[in-house]
């Protein structure tokens, strides 16, 4: 009788998590399926450097869902097909302005990757803009012209 106490004892003392040893639910990514049984997963978020370029470079199919500039970062929803190999993201900045006020300056978002994957992912991109800022002056303000139906954002540097 002593023995199995003693053993009840051991087994419940090995048994009870310690946050040191758990893993938390914030940092565990598990894939959910929604109403339509499409597999969504969780991806962590993208930071990039925006530079100046050529706007004419080759990119894979990428979706902006939804963009916002907040001070000197633009955050992009995107989305894009893939899941089994590396994306690469480089935001472009044309070398030429227009000459308007403020002026205007074309931008593309390049995707590259050779995933052949299928998975349609979802995710957020935050671009530091200050390389193409009108003039790296606070206040000074441009507008970037994403292309397509997804029109102009202003930028003001700060």
């Amino acid at each position: 009788m002593k023995s199995l106490i003693i053993f009840i004892g051991i087994f419940v003392l090995f048994a009870c998590k310690t946050k040191q040893n758990s893993a938390s639910e914030s940092s565990i990514k598990t894939p959910s399926v929604n109403e339509n049984e499409i597999t969504e997963r969780e991806y962590p978020s993208l930071s990039i450097i925006a530079s100046i370029g050529d706007l004419s470079t080759e990119s894979e199919n990428v979706q902006i869902i939804k963009s916002k500039i907040e001070g000197n970062k633009l955050i992009l929803k995107i989305g894009y097909s893939g899941g089994c190999s590396n994306h690469e993201f480089v935001f472009l900045g044309s070398p030429m302005i227009s000459k308007s006020l403020p002026p205007i300056r074309s931008v593309k978002l390049i995707h590259q990757t050779d995933d052949s994957c299928r998975e349609y992912i979802e995710r957020e991109l935050i671009v530091d803009l200050k390389e193409l800022a009108y003039k790296k002056e606070i206040g000074s303000q441009i507008k970037l012209s994403l292309g397509g139906n997804q029109g102009t954002l202003l930028y003001t540097y700060e």
